[in-house]
């Protein structure tokens, strides 16, 4: 009785594992019958890159001014950089709120309009509300960046409207601020404005930077006060 049972068993199971394979062969067959077509690629054209390094790899020329530069060429402040800059042409130079100026320092590059020229803070774009007074030919006021807490400064000398949109038309000025500092930094500056003799009037700037940290947090504040006096003295 065992004997016929046993061979029992492996009949049904020989019939089991022969209709198995047939299953399996004939999903194959209409796996490959489904994956005949040939897929369509879609074209994408690219018109700007938000990569970090995509300007560093690109063409585009661009001009860098480090601390060592900014100290050579006596650059203390905005207007300063202003006036050392090749590409500038026409900005808006009032650092006095009186006489109907306001206060503001603006780059204005190849004599465009200063809302032409884009400014970036760490590649962030900067609005006009935020560094500046909003208006039809403003731009962005950089009087208010510390310049002690300017690490450089990379200047894009060609438009770069397809890169960066319309607001880059006459070129990009990109601040990278100091993020990483240890200890404490006192400093100070006293100088002219080089607005001719009977116009020179005294500027003096003294700054307080500090930072701390570890290998996941940087801490850096700074305190900075500039003032314009009445004469040179």
């Amino acid at each position: 009785m065992s004997a016929l049972i046993s061979s029992g068993s492996v009949r049904v199971a020989f019939a089991a594992s022969v209709g198995g394979c047939l299953l399996l062969v004939g999903k194959v067959f209409a796996q490959g019958a489904g994956t005949s077509g040939v897929a369509e690629v879609e074209r994408v054209i690219v018109t700007g890159s938000n990569i970090p390094t995509a300007e560093e790899t690109g063409p585009n020329p661009v001009d860098t001014y480090r601390p060592s530069d900014i100290e050579k060429l006596g650059i203390r402040n905005a207007q300063d950089l202003q006036t050392f800059l090749p590409q500038e042409a026409g900005g808006t130079v009032n650092l006095n709120i009186g006489n109907g100026g306001d206060g503001t320092v603006q780059l204005n590059l190849r004599g465009l309009l200063p809302k032409e020229t884009l400014v970036l803070v760490d590649g962030k774009r900067v609005a006009f509300g935020s560094l500046g007074v909003a208006g039809f030919s403003q731009g962005v006021d950089i009087n208010v960046l510390p310049f002690p807490m300017i690490d450089h400064v990379d200047i894009l000398k060609d438009g770069a409207s397809a890169v960066y949109g319309s607001d880059a038309i006459a070129g990009v000025v990109n601040f990278f601020l100091v993020h990483k500092f240890r200890g404490l930094e006192i400093g100070g500056s006293y100088g002219n404005t080089n607005l001719g003799a009977s116009n020179d009037m005294g500027e003096w700037e003294a700054w307080l930077k500090a930072g701390t940290g570890d290998d996941k947090t940087d801490i850096v504040v700074i305190a900075d006060f500039w003032e314009r006096t009445g004469g040179l003295f």
